[in-house]
């Protein structure tokens, strides 16, 4: 019996070859789309325009991404390593302008095989407008109250200003930029902290860090007390002179603490007058001088300078 050479032997029946390789593929492939599964994430979206326009209309910040791949290759993939853009910047003009959502493999995304990704939505329509930039002022939040008895001096904002840009519309009716809420609850002292600076409008964004040094300087919040009909003390005057007159009452008027005035009083020696300039006879105007307890600071007296005649004393009077 003779032997059909090699070609003939491949080529015979070849359309039932054909066919059983044909079913053959499908069913490896079929197997393969039986082990395919699907993941579902979130990431951001990021929209790129030019530097004349800005968007004026909202737009989704995120998308929703279907990865279809092996389930061992999908749990790998981390979601920071998908990122997910949409390029406007060749619009040259005001209007409203479609772009598909673009999809970037980074990191452990790359190299798994198969993966097939799709966005929802799989484009984006974003409304452009002129950009219009401006410096406005920064301008402190607060929450809750000091603590009980102390008061906000002064306080500080570094930097005052911030520029603005963003859609002509929007950005012309900005006057100010915020801060997170600086809390004030139970603070006693001086603070100094790091806040973030923001837009109210979401069209607008801060050009500089967005981040603004917070100083305060808090102080013990004062009460005032005065007291009428304060005799005065005079002091130091010179062996052999004496006052022509007697002293008058004076009117003071101290401020501390609450705390600290509630109770207080100014006794005998609290207002004095120094004599010792006075080294002989005749017509003096001096200042009066205030001798008053810890944490009692003097805010006025009435009269602040007394004029006396000082004379030669008789009958050993002083």
């Amino acid at each position: 019996m003779s032997k059909k050479p090699l070609r003939s032997r491949i080529i015979a029946d070849w359309p039932a070859k054909v066919l059983s390789l044909v079913v053959a593929i499908l069913v490896f492939s079929f197997y393969r789309l039986n082990r395919l599964e699907d993941r579902y994430i979130s990431v951001p979206l990021s929209v790129t325009v030019g530097d004349d326009y800005a968007p004026s209309s909202g737009f989704p910040k995120t998308v929703r991404l279907t990865l279809r791949g092996e389930s061992n290759a999908l749990i790998t993939i981390l979601e920071e390593d998908l990122r997910a853009s949409v390029d406007l910047s060749h619009a040259t003009g005001e209007g409203l302008f479609k772009a598909p959502v673009l999809v970037e493999r980074r990191g452990s995304a790359l190299g798994v095989d198969p993966l097939e990704i799709t966005a929802d939505p799989p484009e984006i329509a974003v409304d452009l407008e002129r950009r219009l930039r401006k410096v406005v002022p920064v301008t402190p939040s607060f929450r809750g109250y000091l603590g009980p008895g102390y008061e906000l001096s002064s306080f500080t904002l570094e930097p005052a200003e911030e520029e603005v840009s963003g859609p002509a519309s929007a950005v012309e009716h900005i006057i100010d930029l915020s801060t997170d809420p600086i809390e004030l609850s139970g603070k006693t002292g001086d603070f100094r902290e790091e806040v973030r600076v923001f837009s109210k409008d979401p069209y607008v964004q801060v050009q500089g860090k967005g981040t603004a040094t917070f100083a305060a300087k808090i102080l013990q919040a004062m009460d005032f007390k005065t007291f009428d009909a304060v005799p005065v003390a005079a002091t130091g005057l010179a062996q052999g002179l004496a006052l022509a007159d007697a002293l008058p009452n004076c009117v003071v008027r101290v401020r501390s603490s609450s705390a600290l005035l509630k109770d207080l009083t100014l006794s005998q020696g609290a207002i004095v007058l120094d004599l010792s300039t006075a080294t002989k006879p005749g017509l003096y105007t001096l200042p009066l001088d205030a001798r008053l307890p810890d944490g009692v600071a003097l805010d006025s007296i009435n009269p602040p300078a007394l004029t006396l005649r000082v004379q030669q004393a008789t009958g050993g009077a002083r």
